[in-house]
């Protein structure tokens, strides 16, 4: 199966963007209230970048993800921090090579709209085992964290080093 990925640029992008997280909303393990996940959703389109993941056979969306570059306590200058806010791949996929292809996108559109990023970071859920099994391999790159808060974990990865682990899974 193949895959393209798309940086959201036109307005059809954000609709369609908008149109497929929301109708995923309940699977996105983001433990808010809808008008919370609303914002974690499109402020990538705003704050940063999304990114359509679609079939290629089907044309069919089967992803997506968004990110901004700088943080709300850093008031939106710490410009060398990138936040993923979403990222969602559909169930059926999750065990195929699309995440790995997919986090290539999402470094390479990282890196295309602000070169100056030495940091990525995310949140997820601190009860999810299996997320944690995914991310720990993150964890594994030099520099990189893992912080409780509440009940949410915050992992920050150096930028160089998730590059470096893309060139290493191709």
């Amino acid at each position: 199966m193949s895959f393209q990925f798309r940086v959201c640029e036109l307005e059809m992008d954000h609709e369609v963007y908008m149109n497929f997280l929301l109708r995923h909303q309940d699977e996105l393990n983001l433990p808010y209230t809808f008008g919370m996940k609303l914002s974690f959703i499109s402020s990538p389109l705003f704050l940063g970048k999304a990114m359509l993941i679609i079939n290629e056979e089907s044309y069919d969306m089967v992803g997506a993800a968004g990110f901004g570059y700088g943080t709300g306590p850093g008031d939106y200058e710490d410009q060398h921090i990138c936040q993923i806010e979403v990222a969602f791949i559909e169930k059926e996929l999750r065990g195929s090579t699309l995440f790995v292809q997919g986090l290539r996108a999402l470094v390479h559109a990282i890196k295309a709209g602000n070169p100056d990023v030495r940091q990525v970071q995310f949140w997820t859920s601190a009860a999810d085992e299996e997320q944690d099994r995914l991310f720990n391999k993150f964890l594994a790159l030099p520099g990189s964290t893992k912080s409780i808060v509440n009940n949410l974990a915050l992992y920050t990865v150096p930028f160089h080093e998730l590059e470096a682990y893309c060139e290493w899974l191709r």
